[in-house]
């Protein structure tokens, strides 16, 4: 996987929720703790200015002042300028979620890594405060005003519950579980053994299970479902919709290579389609059932890049483009057929051949469209497609 992760950002995150004025990092002393790591996630990035980062982000989330976003809702605007100060921000896929009972909605903001966690950002009259969770992983439950930042690894768990009280998080109860000081043991039925506290007691592990329950119906809970990238995210506070909301596309069948397929969009005014938001995926998945062209594989605007590994949507005027696994929440999980990408493949008289480029195909056992890896001469490969490669056209209008 893609090697480029941030060895600091937890520590980057942390000075910046510090250092917000108005807002409070809620990070419990039980220790770090998280869902089992995305192995696309794993790795380390590259080290962050921290502090630079974090003074801007958090005075311009936290106090009023004179923005381009003025005409919006202020609870939009203070959001926006939390993401418009924020050095990093590209590099996290954010979600919107209603932990309390009012109309506002929270700003998730994960990082991607487990050492970086979220940032679960709350406004109430004027104030935005800041719950840094430890590592990546939590549910909620929805309006029902609770937040359970839980598990962990290497024989050290947690379960951490919060609520927002007076515009604040605030620290509702907690514990941990742990190996015995001696190192990891089993017990006579082959089951871990830990040791249990709870807001630092020794307690057993019923106890701990009844005191947890107690404050947090787990069988509730539940994890944000839709991420977007920072470009996705911030349209859709600024005017309700994504970027592409207002994009037109064009399924054309024809026998091109990837290569032939964006120029030929280029030359039409447009480029190979960029799907970058669940909407526009939905979106074009929607035409092609309408255009009855569910037996064509279509190539997209997504290639592995030589020199990189991974793949990128490839949009005009965005540099380097939009890493598919570094933005995996929002533009990888849940998108891809099973087992792939692949990144190599066997062509139809059994020579391996490298997939570099992304289609998007339509199953109907499953009534809906997934992306798959596939040479950028398909045809080359797979004689028998003729007739059943097509490409996907964008246009900004």
């Amino acid at each position: 996987m893609k090697k480029q992760k941030l060895l600091i950002l937890w520590v980057m995150m942390l000075l910046t929720l510090t250092a917000c004025v108005k807002s409070r990092p809620k990070t419990d002393n039980s220790g770090v703790g998280a869902e089992k790591q995305k192995s696309q996630n794993s790795e380390k990035r590259n080290t962050m200015d921290a502090e630079n980062a974090s003074e801007k982000a958090a005075a311009s989330a936290a106090e009023p002042a004179a923005s381009d976003f003025e005409d919006i809702e202020v609870w939009k605007n203070a959001y926006l300028e939390y993401l418009s100060a924020f050095e990093y921000a590209d590099s996290c896929t954010y979600s919107l979620i209603y932990v309390d009972e009012d109309e506002i909605p929270e700003l998730v903001a994960d990082t991607g890594v487990e050492a970086g966690g979220c940032q679960i950002l709350t406004w109430h009259e004027g104030t935005v405060d800041v719950l840094q969770t430890s590592r990546l992983y939590f549910t909620y439950i929805e309006k029902g005003n609770l937040l359970c930042n839980s598990e962990g690894n290497m024989g050290y768990y947690y379960d951490n519950v919060y609520a927002i009280k007076d515009s604040m998080w605030e620290f509702v109860g907690g514990g941990t579980y742990h190996d015995p000081p001696s190192g990891p043991e089993l017990d006579e039925n082959g089951g871990e053994v830990f040791e249990y506290e709870w807001l630092e007691e020794p307690v057993k592990s019923s106890e701990y299970e009844e005191r947890l329950h107690a404050i947090y119906p787990e069988k509730q809970g539940k994890t944000p479902e839709t991420y977007y990238i920072k470009d996705e995210i911030s349209s859709l506070l600024k005017t309700g919709k994504t970027t592409s909301a207002n994009h037109r596309y064009e399924l054309i069948v024809q026998d091109l290579t990837w290569t032939e397929a964006r120029k030929a969009c280029e030359e039409k005014g447009g480029y190979l389609a960029t799907l970058t938001s669940r909407e526009e995926f939905e979106r074009v998945q929607a035409q092609i059932l309408s255009e009855e062209k569910t037996a064509v594989t279509f190539f997209t605007g997504a290639a592995n890049k030589e020199g990189h590994f991974g793949f990128t949507w490839l949009e005009p005027g965005k540099g380097q483009g939009y890493d598919m696994l570094d933005l995996y929440n929002a533009l990888f999980a849940d998108y891809w057929l099973k087992g792939e990408p692949s990144y190599t493949g066997l062509t139809e008289d059994g020579q391996e051949v490298r997939e570099d480029c992304v289609s998007l195909i339509y199953r109907s056992s499953e009534e809906r469209c997934y992306f798959n890896d596939v040479p950028d001469d398909i045809l080359s490969a797979f004689p028998s497609f003729a007739g059943q490669v097509g490409y996907i056209c964008e246009f900004d209008e």
